[in-house]
């Protein structure tokens, strides 16, 4: 916990201290019923299983569907059997995945306060009525809400404090994430409801959780679809489609638009001194670098073996040839330690092309780069060119003035 800041080291002690509290005055208000037992050790077993199958959006969040087990425990049990289910199946995923200590434990704090909240919400609720009474599914859901609402703000305020990311780009309070834990609470809503009134309907819920654990498999299929699996930057198909859309739009209210085109130099010569596997991890170290270097709306693919195609709407040339040599100095900068400890370097050849003067769709663009990316091998690689206009025009790189390269450090 020494490597996170001192403002999200004092907000995870406050969470952890807060939810011992919390479950510590939860389990001596309500003590746990034996009678209740059967149902904490099925639900138990039901979440301990669902924590082992983890869906992992492309946004790099994670949903499980145990979220439906622990608040259908909150809603029929009492905190002990709460807190015990929430604690034993994350300790089971400890058994195969090992995260930092204090990850697992903000996680399992964090589950126990929107649990016992959301518990304690229902049974005042319910107090003195039937489980058939219209007031359970009223509560029922106002409950859902309090367990998702303080679970996502719990979780983006750590992500702020201990990533510097602001809490309307945690991706936590969107609408998408949301909705997800909004359909898990539902169908723990509607298990726990049944199983108050009739337990033989519960086996029903089973269908929509699976169909629910499926269309969460979705996002990540289609990001799969459009992503080169080596660099995870967007495949060509991916890009095009973007890059027609941007350069239609650029058409039609006039906009600056550029296409790079960055060849990675010598990976031939890498690949038969060192090996394709070390040729490889060098195109994820490139490929590492762009985005490093590029801007949040600027849109990398690789385009080929050892060339990176780059889309960068909404940019003048001159703001491009200062992103482009901010690319080119973050490649130059690599140094590739191998196991023997020879350390190989990098470089990159780019070429910049403007529309609508050096083409008017995306292939002239990446045509016109390409080009210019000859142009920059020419001169000796390692160099940001602009694509020459006329075939006899003389051969020259960027100047960048002293100004921009400050300015793209």
């Amino acid at each position: 916990m020494a490597d996170l800041p001192r403002a999200a080291r004092l907000y995870l002690g406050a969470v952890l201290v807060t939810a011992s509290l919390a479950a510590v005055v939860g389990i001596i208000v309500a003590p746990a019923r034996l009678a209740l037992a059967p149902v904490a050790l099925v639900l138990l077993g039901c979440a301990a299983v669902a924590q082992q199958f983890k869906v992992r959006s492309p946004k790099h969040q994670s949903y499980y569907t145990t979220t439906i087990f622990f608040f259908a425990a909150a809603l029929l049990l009492h905190p002990g059997y709460v807190v015990a289910i929430i604690v034993v199946a994350h300790a089971v995923e400890l058994l195969r995945v090992r995260y930092r200590w204090y990850i697992q434990a903000f996680n399992v704090a964090n589950f126990v306060l929107c649990s016992l909240a959301a518990g304690a919400l229902f049974s005042a609720g319910l107090q003195g009525h039937a489980a058939g009474d219209a007031r359970a599914p009223l509560f029922a859901l106002l409950a859902g809400l309090v367990f998702v609402g303080l679970n996502h703000v719990l979780t983006a305020l750590v992500i702020m404090w201990a990533r510097g990311v602001p809490i309307s780009r945690a991706g936590t309070l969107d609408w998408d994430n949301l909705g997800t834990d909004l359909a898990l609470m539902s169908v723990g809503a509607l298990g726990s409801l049944l199983w108050l009134t009739n337990p033989w309907f519960v086996p029903l819920c089973l269908g929509p959780l699976f169909l629910i654990y499926r269309s969460l498999l979705v996002p990540t299929l289609k990001e799969e679809a459009r992503t080169d699996p080596k660099t995870e930057l967007a495949n060509m198909k991916h890009w095009n489609e973007v890059a027609q859309a941007e350069v239609e739009r650029a058409r039609r209210f006039g906009r600056p638009l550029t296409v790079v085109l960055a060849d990675l130099d010598l990976l031939r010569e890498i690949n038969n001194r060192h090996g394709h596997l070390t040729g490889d991890q060098m195109i994820r170290r490139v490929a590492d670098a762009l985005r490093g270097a590029l801007r949040e709306y600027d849109v990398p693919a690789r385009f080929g073996g050892d060339e990176f195609a780059i889309l960068m709407p909404e940019t003048t040339l001159p703001e491009a040839m200062r992103v482009a040599e901010r690319v080119r100095r973050g490649v130059e900068a690599i140094a590739l330690k191998l196991s023997d400890g020879t350390t190989v370097a990098a470089s990159v050849s780019i070429g910049v092309a403007l529309f609508p003067g050096h083409g008017r769709n995306a292939s002239e663009l990446l045509a016109a780069a390409d080009r210019a990316v000859y142009q920059a091998k020419a001169l000796g690689r390692n160099r940001v060119c602009a694509f020459a206009d006329r075939e006899n025009e003389s051969l020259r790189p960027i100047t960048i003035s002293a100004a921009s390269r400050r300015e793209a450090s």
